[in-house]
């Protein structure tokens, strides 16, 4: 009788232990995948910033471009009202 329980005892103990083991092992793997997603967060995270900074680079180009035109518009419609004499 106190042979069955001690044995009762011992597979007890063993598979606590295998679930301890698994539960590491789960965890690590949880782990990796934690560390893969913010991987891949802050990688979309710095091509959206590149992106942005060339969208803005864009804009600064083409803000002055349209200010250079709109600066010609209003010279020639002052030259067409006779407002410079050339």
């Amino acid at each position: 009788m106190a042979g069955d329980s001690q044995v009762a005892l011992y597979q007890r103990i063993q598979e606590l232990e295998n679930r301890v083991e698994q539960l590491r092992i789960s965890r690590r793997v949880l782990m990796r995948l934690v560390e893969k997603s913010e991987n891949e967060k802050w990688e979309l995270v710095n091509r959206l910033r590149q992106e942005k900074e060339q969208l803005q680079a864009r804009n600064r180009r083409y803000a002055r471009v349209i200010w250079q035109k709109n600066k010609e518009l209003v010279f020639l419609n002052c030259k067409l009202r006779g407002d410079i004499v050339s």
